[in-house]
């Protein structure tokens, strides 16, 4: 059968026509024939061998021809035989290949069976492929998946592990040398390609990430391409798999690692690349202008970034094939992948000195292209390129001549407007810090100390060098340089003759003999020497004999001149003893000259990253998590190397503590802790030591804000016991100065620390109350304040001592010795009467007696100061203080009654209450107490008990009256729930009503100790030109406090206080003033509520704490709703634009916050609106715009927008000046037009049309259609057409009757104008106190309007609701069709009057 020749074919059905000389299939089985006709051949297999192919070819031929059609037996007991026969034509053609020489009918027979063999080995794995796949689509279609597809996988017989298995039996054929069957011995193409196939079918699937079939597909492929010439085809396949399948990135590049190490192709990798960049460049033409991200590019990318790392050495020269890439803007992933694959042979291959001079070019080249890219336009590629120079600068692969400039481009970065960019920025500082070259410590005034004292000694060593002139010899010079002059010009034309004895001598030699010359007068031979030394200067000569005369003669004298002030040093030292000292000269300035340079770099550096501080303290407030994690990174490494700019960013972390983000807050926690908790000390004692140095030193620079929250970090480190008690130990040993060279500020620090602690945990204070009489009471005025608030901390324990404590006497007199001797003394007082209230269990009885000890010293210095009474002088600081301590007294007298005792009053109620309970239970046990009720009864019990400690009398007060009228005693002779809830409820009000008659009777009531002071009181603030201003303030203060506490007080007392507030011009009263009123609107909102008004006049106030204290207490109110929205939010609104930012963003965030309070802002828009415009107010344009910009995009649903834009339609009717319409204009541009909005505006076309004639209005609806159309839908484009068509019809009849005649137009005019006057109500402007008219925005005329005004205006009266955000502009129909401006419901008890 050798006389044939088997071609494999392209299709198989090539193999169906016959060609002469060439095998072809005669007859192709059926499928029903086919199991017999496979037996036949396994039959004729046991009998021939491999040989059997040659005979029964067409039986499993036609497998491959039906296909998808056969039963899955039927195909894999034809592979079955064709892989066994593979296996066995191995050992077959061994026994062939040990000949030399093979005959020629031998060669053409085995390679017929070797043909026939694989062509049907691989023919029939891709009949397999085919139809698992259709079996796989069929059951995706029919909804199969999971667990029973797995097991239907199986049950075909084509598995990952029957794929290896044929993989694997085709590695071994291959194995063998089957070109010697050909002659020449080489293998065609098709062969090569035929076997190759599977194994680019295996790269494309997933069973590729198997890591024995990737082995076995790529040594199969690495035999082709060692012995069958198929590197090129494999290349080309390879990279066009590469580019479709996303997961054969990975198994490609290992298989491209395994062809280079186990078969020795060190090439592969580099042709991989430049086929990559020829695949890349064919897609980008078929895809020009695609713009979109290819997933080719993608891949390739991908798998080049890790064959690099995989492979630095042999991809360092092939990077240059796609290095142009870099200048494409097609695809930012594959630039990440170039710049990575530059850093990776940076990092390993192109790092250290011994490179070569070509080397050293290709890595200065991968630098800068990793520079310029830090400016790419993609935001990812500029991420990544900073995270690249992090690693390379963590590695030291970043020569130092770079690093500056890097450094300088890393801090541009910090301004980038993307968030990923900012973080790598911020890294890529922190890595330079931490890798720096230079110092452990960068602290950079030590730096440019260090620099300054290094540049001195080198000054000084040059100067040794190269001594200056002799100032003896100077002035010799001086004497005799008229006659050189002389000698010079009247000899210098004289031709002269070389001297031999000068030819050999040397120059110092030549320098001495003009020294001599001129020493002894002889200054023409001086001058010849010149002459001829100058010829050793060839330059020199040139340049001279280029001068004129006159500067040739200077050119000589300057030389004659330096040469003879110069001293010669040979005069006192030998040539050697010269030479060896010059020698260590210059070794020493070579030193220092290094150590400068070195300093000078540091410096640099220093002073670059002190720059960038700002810039990263400003990302700590950030909206971007990732922005403040790693600025509070940077700062702790900042730290570390003791930066002291980054000391400012280091204490601003320290406020996102109170960040509600929780990954903040404990980010801030851990480098706080490692900053300054942690030691590297290992003794317990050496690191409690350093632990509180940091820490006193941190809470030295602190202000109140932040000491706070240290405060709160010392709380957390306490109960995680970080902060042990040996640190604590160490900071008492600091306070008392046991520890040598403690300064006065650590000392003080330390207290300071001592009271955060005592405030989270109180036996410290306890435990060292005699330290804290003996020493903290007795020393200066800061360490008895913060001993004072150590004390405080006493009452978290809840316990109280009696008044002749000893603590107390302690206090006592430590604040009377503060009151008279002291230039400090309010916090001290105010701590000291709060340590009393909170821990003396009758302070009242103290406090009595210091006020009268406080008295009595007044008294005694009067009379001392004057022996006549009548004309005695005040002490005015004493008196100061004691009208302080009497507002502390009366406020800390408030709070005791209203929360402890009240408290205590309910404690023993709740008592007395268990126990009648308890006795009722005993009587009637078996007969009503059920298990079940007990229970009820116990935990409603237990439920009153855990909210004892929470209430207070002022609370209480406003349930007393719905409780009182259920005081009729209960029928049964059992208690019920509801019974025992009510007798307590009863009982807790009657407590409340008993502290309030306290507060009203018994503390600034008429005969009590505070209210003889009242007269006083009142007369300071009514006579301010009669008192100090320091003396009206704590009277306001003390004043503002007895007001606090009695209802009476405070009602007489507000229109002194009001008239106080707008007259004084002390701007610190003012402001405690206004805080006050904030309080007191607190305590009796229905006092105050006529009083309001008065406040929102000081929004305008000149002075800027004062507007500050006013938005920022009007937003309070406002907020809680205390106080009622009306039309004079407009005075809040002007502070939108005020010309200081923290006043103008302060109240920015108020109206942000009222627009999320349901309708607040939509009621009251119009009111602004109307109110900003007014011609009176006179608010500049520009301003009135800024603020309404701001307001106007608050509103954000489309219902109120409606609303509000029919609104403004009707206020043209009733607006008279241009201004005003062009204002009306403005706002009704910001808007964002539906369908619905749009019609509401052409249906209101009347009331503005005749405006339109203004050009600013005009202007204004132009925008509107203008922006309205933008990226509108066709409803809206024709709504906006139809809009602007009836708007070029006003103009159309407006020109047609200008056109009748000017006469007639100037009277319509007139007419139009006087129309619309009339339609204002002018008395109602300055008579309206309130926008309470809820159809103000319709004219008088018309009939429905009076009904309207008697509805409105009765109904609040009905519902009695004190704090309602209902706008006094929304009338009636639009809260009936619109549910979304109903009033919002507010509690009776918001606003009730407190008793």
């Amino acid at each position: 059968m050798s006389h044939f020749d088997f071609a494999i074919p392209l299709q198989k059905d090539e193999l169906l026509e016959a060609h002469a000389g060439q095998y072809h299939v005669e007859d192709v089985v059926q499928p029903r024939l086919l199991l017999s006709k496979l037996q036949d051949a396994a039959r004729a297999y046991n009998s021939d061998g491999v040989n059997y192919i040659l005979e029964h070819f067409d039986t499993y031929f036609s497998i491959i021809v039906h296909g998808n059609k056969l039963e899955w037996n039927i195909i894999n007991k034809g592979f079955d035989h064709i892989v066994r026969a593979a296996k066995n034509l191995c050992n077959h053609l061994e026994l062939i290949f040990q000949d030399q020489e093979i005959d020629t009918d031998v060669r053409i027979k085995n390679l017929n069976v070797v043909k026939m063999t694989m062509y049907l080995f691989t023919q029939v794995m891709k009949t397999k492929d085919t139809k698992l796949a259709a079996d796989n689509s069929t059951k995706l279609t029919l909804g199969k998946k999971g667990k029973k597809a797995t097991d239907d996988e199986e049950f075909c017989g084509w598995t990952e592990s029957d794929k290896q298995a044929a993989l694997i039996t085709l590695h071994l054929v291959l194995q063998q040398p089957l070109s010697r069957l050909w002659d020449p011995p080489l293998a065609e193409d098709n062969f090569v390609s035929m076997v190759a196939d599977p194994c680019y079918k295996a790269l494309e699937e997933q069973i590729i990430k198997n890591k024995v079939i990737r082995e076995t597909v790529f040594q199969v492929l690495g035999v082709l391409i060692k012995k069958y010439n198929h590197g090129t085809s494999c290349l080309i396949k390879l990279v066009q798999v590469l580019q479709m399948a996303e997961h054969a990135v990975s198994p490609i590049c290992a298989g491209v690692v395994q062809l280079t190490k186990d078969f020795g192709l060190g090439t592969f990798g580099p042709q991989m690349v430049r086929e990559i960049a020829e695949a890349l460049a064919s897609t980008d033409e078929e895809n020009a202008g695609a713009g979109t991200e290819q997933g080719a590019a993608k891949n390739c990318g991908a798998f080049l970034l890790e064959l690099t790392k995989e492979l630095p050495k042999e991809m360092t020269g092939a990077i240059a094939t796609i290095q142009p890439y870099l200048e494409s803007d097609e695809s930012y992933t594959l630039r990440i992948s170039v710049l990575g694959m530059m850093c990776e042979v940076l990092s390993v291959e192109l790092r250290g000195e011994g490179l070569t001079d070509q080397q050293r070019a290709q890595r200065d080249d991968f630098l800068d292209d990793l520079y310029e890219h830090m400016h790419d336009l993609s935001a990812y590629v500029r991420h990544k390129v900073l995270q690249f120079w992090c690693r390379l600068q963590r590695e030291n692969c970043v020569p130092v001549s770079r690093q500056r400039t890097v450094l300088e481009r890393a801090i541009g970065r910090l301004r980038d407007k993307a968030a990923l960019v900012r973080k790598a920025a911020i890294q890529l500082l922190k890595v330079f810090l931490e890798c720096n070259p230079f110092s452990a410590q960068l602290k950079l005034e030590m730096l440019e100390e260090q620099l300054q004292t290094e540049e001195k000694i080198l000054d000084e060593l040059q100067k040794k060098l190269n001594p200056g002139p002799d100032p003896d010899l100077v002035k010799k010079w001086e004497k005799i340089e008229k006659d050189v002059v002389k000698i010079i010009k009247e000899k210098m034309d004289i031709l002269t003759q070389d001297e031999p004895e000068l030819s050999q001598a040397s120059l110092e030699n030549l320098y001495e003999a003009i020294r001599k010359n001129i020493r002894e007068k002889n200054y023409y031979k001086a001058y010849l020497i010149v002459k001829h030394t100058e010829r050793q200067y060839p330059d020199a000569k040139l340049l001279r004999l280029d001068m004129e005369k006159s500067d040739q003669i200077e050119y000589f004298i300057a030389l004659l001149r330096n040469i003879f002030i110069i001293p010669d040093r040979r005069n006192s030292i030998t040539h050697t003893q010269q030479c060896e000292n010059e020698i260590a000269l210059y070794k020493r300035i070579e030193e220092k000259e290094n150590i400068i340079a070195f300093l000078q770099e540091s410096v640099h550096f220093s002073r670059m990253v002190s720059e960038a501080v700002p810039l990263i303290n400003s990302l700590l407030m950030s909206k971007q998590a990732g922005d403040v994690s790693e600025a509070i990174d940077f700062f702790t490494t900042a730290h570390h190397f003791n930066i002291e700019s980054a000391k400012t960013g280091v204490v601003n972390m320290l406020m996102l503590v109170w960040s509600p983000d929780q990954d903040k807050r404990e980010a801030v926690e851990r480098a706080y802790r490692a900053m300054y908790v942690e030691g590297e000390e290992r003794a317990e004692r050496a690191r409690a030591a350093g632990a509180a140095r940091r820490l006193a030193a941190l809470a030295a620079r602190l202000d109140a804000g932040a000491a706070l929250a240290l405060h709160h970090l010392v709380r957390l480190w306490l109960q995680r016991t970080d902060l042990t008690p040996a640190v604590i130990q160490v900071f008492w040993e600091m306070f008392l100065k046991k520890i040598d060279g403690t300064t006065d500020m650590e000392s003080y620090a330390a207290l300071s620390l001592l009271v955060m602690i005592a405030k989270a945990k109180p036996s410290v204070a306890l435990a060292n109350l005699e330290v804290i009489q003996s020493h903290g009471l007795t020393a200066e005025y800061e360490y008895r304040n913060l001993s004072v608030q150590l004390l405080l901390s006493l009452a978290t324990k809840n316990q109280r001592y009696p008044a002749d404590h000893s603590i107390f006497t302690s206090v006592y007199d430590s604040l009377m010795e503060a009151y008279l001797k002291f230039n400090s003394f309010m916090s001290f007082a105010a701590n000291s009467v709060d340590f009393f209230y909170a821990v003396c269990d009758t302070p009242d009885v103290l406090c009595t007696k210091l006020l009268a000890e406080m008295y009595k010293k007044i008294k005694e210095t009067t009379v001392n100061d004057n022996d006549s009474e009548e004309e005695a002088s005040m002490p005015i600081e004493l008196l100061i203080r004691f009208i302080f301590v009497l507002g502390q007294v009366a406020l800390q007298q408030l709070i005791y009654l209203d929360i402890s005792v009240y408290s205590e009053l309910r404690r023993r109620n709740q008592v007395r209450e268990e126990r009648k309970i308890e006795e009722k239970k005993k009587k009637k046990a078996g007969t009503f107490a059920t298990p079940a009720r007990r229970g009820r009864v116990d935990d409603l019990r237990r439920q009153t008990l855990m909210n004892v400690s929470g209430a207070s009398a002022s609370s209480r007060g406003q349930r007393s009256a719905s409780v009182t009228s259920n005081k009729a005693p209960s029928t049964n002779t059992t208690m019920t729930e509801d019974d025992t809830g009510l007798e307590g409820a009863v009982a807790d009000d009657a407590d409340a009503e008993y502290v309030r008659n306290v507060c009203e009777r018994d503390i600034v009531g008429d005969g009590t100790t505070l209210a003889r002071y009242l007269p006083l009181l009142r007369w300071l603030l009514s006579n301010p030109a009669r008192c100090t201003p320091p003396l009206q303030a704590a009277a306001a203060l003390t004043f503002t406090r007895f007001m606090l506490v009695s209802n009476s007080v405070c009602e007489e007392g507000l229109q002194l206080m009001v008239t106080v507030l707008k007259r004084s011009k002390n701007v610190s009263l003012r402001t405690n003033l206004t805080i006050a009123f904030a309080d007191l609107t607190l305590r009796f909102p229905n006092l105050t509520q006529p009083w309001t008004h008065h406040i929102y006049h000081i929004l305008s106030d000149e002075e800027l704490e004062v507007r500050q204290c006013a938005v920022k207490m009007l937003s309070f109110l406002v907020l809680h709703e205390m106080v009622r929205v009306k039309g004079q939010i407009a005075d809040m609104a002007l502070c939108c634009a005020d010309k200081d930012p923290r006043v103008a963003n302060m109240t920015r965030l108020f109206f942000k916050q009222l627009s999320q309070k349901g309708n607040a802002l939509y009621n009251v828009m119009p009111d602004i609106i109307s109110r900003l415009s007014d011609p009176e107010l006179n608010v500049p344009e520009e301003q009135y715009r800024v603020i309404m910009k701001y307001i106007t995009s608050l509103i954000q649903k489309d219902r109120q927008m409606e609303a509000l834009v029919e609104k403004l339609c009707q206020r043209f009717k009733l607006s008279t000046e241009e201004r005003q319409w062009r204002d009306l204009a403005y706002c009704l541009s910001l808007f964002n037009y539906n369908e619905r909005s749009l019609r509401k505006l052409i249906e209101n076309l009347d009331c503005y049309k005749d405006k339109l004639h203004c050009n600013g209005v005009m202007e204004c609806f132009t925008t509107l259609m203008n922006s309205t159309s933008k990226m509108a839908r066709n409803e809206i484009k024709t709504l906006v057409t139809e809009l602007g068509d009836k708007i070029e019809e006003c103009f159309a009849v407006r020109d047609g009757e200008e056109g009748e005649g000017d006469a007639a137009s100037a009277a319509a005019t007139e007419a139009a104008v006087r129309a619309t006057p009339r339609r204002r109500p002018a008395p109602r402007r300055p008579r309206r106190r309130s926008s309470s008219s809820p159809d103000e925005n319709e004219p008088p005329n018309n009939d429905a309007t009076p009904q309207s005004v008697r509805k409105s205006s009765r109904k609040p009266t009905r519902t009695r609701k004190a704090v309602s955000y209902d706008s006094d502009e929304s009338d009636e129909e639009e809260q009936k069709e619109e549910d979304v401006f109903k009033k919002p419901a507010i509690k009776k008890a918001t606003r009730r009057r407190k008793l």
